[in-house]
């Protein structure tokens, strides 16, 4: 029992020591949240997109052979045939900054003249939560009746029911080149058009 008081204070003095000669408890390292923000947007993958439109137009110059006359004579503000388009585009990058790509879209009149229009254009898109906004821009190449080409440009807004579905309408403007005339030896002839249809979409990465 007179040991006791000794081994305590031998054990005491062991515990007191190990204790100095421990290692400190490092801090948890802080955390960059920069970098996991950066992390949480990709930073490089495909969309491949299909659309399809029924749309309507106004041709603002010396609209001949149009389905509807607004005016008083044949010169006046006329609306075109409607029309279908359909199209195709693939866009690269983060869509919650901004995705480039190229769009090709096929229009055919609905009644009427038959007419044709092929149109490849560069297409810029940006996403929103449950909708996206997108612009596009290129040539617009008449098939038939008669060839001639022009330039397009148009914008549009989506809005995604589900993932990779959504309703779109676009607003397009395009101006064609035509045939000489005794007035104008290169007339252009500008529309305006409204479309609305469905957007489809599938991502995925490279």
């Amino acid at each position: 029992m007179r040991a006791l008081p000794f081994v305590l204070s031998l054990a005491t003095r062991v515990g007191a020591a190990a204790a100095q000669d421990a290692p400190p408890i490092s801090e948890a390292p802080e955390v960059d949240t920069s970098v996991l923000k950066t992390a949480s947007h990709k930073s490089s993958f495909v969309d491949i997109f299909a659309s399809a439109f029924v749309g309507d137009g106004l041709r603002l110059n010396n609209p001949y052979r149009l389905a509807t006359v607004l005016g008083h004579t044949a010169q006046s503000l006329s609306r075109t045939a409607p029309y279908t388009d359909i199209g195709v585009a693939i866009a690269f990058g983060d869509p919650t900054r901004t995705a480039n790509g190229l769009s090709l879209r096929v229009s055919v009149a609905l009644e009427g003249v038959p007419q044709s229009v092929l149109t490849p254009s560069y297409i810029v898109l940006h996403r929103f939560t449950d909708c996206a906004a997108y612009a596009r821009a290129g040539a617009a190449i008449v098939v038939s009746p008669d060839a001639t080409w022009g330039f397009e440009g148009a914008a549009g807004g989506i809005w995604f029911a589900r993932a990779g579905i959504g309703l779109v309408a676009e607003v397009v403007g395009d101006l064609f080149y035509g045939a000489g005339t005794r007035e104008a030896g290169q007339p252009t002839y500008p529309v305006l058009s409204g479309q609305g249809g469905l957007w489809l979409s599938w991502e995925a990465l490279p």
